[in-house]
């Protein structure tokens, strides 16, 4: 059975369950996760259906282990019970059409990285990596997995703009070319969870800087208007409030020998001052004998 084939039969399997899910009753529920992942659920699932996403996601969990520890046999059989898993499991109100088919291309990217006579590792990890992240995307409607690489792409876009303030196109393509890695890492986990605009709208945005990275010209104003414009469209990708703040600039970190000596000093200022009231303190004596100390006793 050749690739082509393998696609259509995935992809009307995955359309006929998100079909025949508009069928299904729903009722109140939720999904517990089958592994370590986050705790969140995905609500409005009857029983059913819940077992059965969750054996979904059980099987791409163990897939994307043996793939990474380079488990040959092992990752063939939980790619056959992973497309098992898919029969009869309702789609109906997990993800949208883009989403489907984003699980698809991961599903399908997989398969035809096992089925590859020659191993390569790197893929292995990449591919698993990535279906096992739409999968938990799919389980997950809150703290997905997906979400923890903010901060791993928010670094990117750090580490561009210190590339465009150096005047360094260089460290800004190759700032570039690892934010678009990790993109393409959480990509599809993102097109099942979030709307086809956003995602359209960051897209367009990766193409074009991608182009104004490969340009001979040098062109540092736009770079500096593409950050500020991918800030805006990384907060929007990942759910962030408008007023937070992609990055930070870090200061006061020049002069550590600086830092050190203050917050001592405070230590020993706060030390000493507190054995002198202590020492104040022992001085004051109250006499039993001599009714003129008395007055003396408060000198101190």
């Amino acid at each position: 059975m050749n690739n082509a084939i393998r696609k259509i039969i995935l992809y009307s399997l995955l359309g006929i369950s998100f079909m025949l899910g508009g069928l299904l009753p729903y009722g109140a529920g939720s999904v517990a996760a089958a592994s370590d992942s986050p705790k969140e659920t995905t609500k409005g699932l009857v029983q059913g259906d819940k077992e059965k996403l969750a054996l979904f996601e059980q099987a791409a969990e163990e897939l994307y282990r043996d793939m990474q520890e380079g488990n040959t046999q092992g990752a063939h059989q939980q790619m056959e019970r992973l497309t098992d898993s898919l029969e009869g499991l309702s789609f109906k109100g997990l993800t949208s059409v883009e989403g489907i088919h984003a699980l698809a291309e991961s599903i399908i990217d997989v398969r035809e990285t096992l089925a590859r006579a020659e191993v390569s590792p790197e893929e292995w990890a990449s591919s698993s990596a990535r279906l096992r992240l739409a999968v938990n995307s799919l389980a997950h409607q809150d703290n997905a997995l997906w979400l923890q690489y903010y901060k791993v792409m928010a670094d990117d876009m750090e580490k561009m703009h210190r590339g465009r303030t150096k005047g360094s196109p260089a460290l800004f393509r190759e700032a570039f070319l690892a934010l678009q890695s990790h993109y393409a890492m959480i990509r599809p986990a993102a097109v099942i969870r979030k709307d086809a605009s956003e995602i359209n709208r960051f897209d367009s945005w990766m193409s074009y800087v991608e182009r104004l990275s490969n340009d001979k010209a040098w062109d540092e104003p736009s770079a500096g208007k593409a950050v500020s414009q991918g800030e805006r469209l990384l907060k929007e990708l990942f759910g962030r409030k408008t007023g937070e703040p992609v990055f930070l600039p870090i200061t006061g970190f020049g002069s550590p020998w600086y830092w050190s000596v203050l917050i001592g000093g405070w230590i020993v200022l706060a030390l000493a001052y507190t054995g002198l009231r202590k020492y104040r303190a022992d001085q004051t004596v109250m006499s039993v004998h001599a009714k003129k100390d008395r007055a003396d006793s408060y000198r101190f």
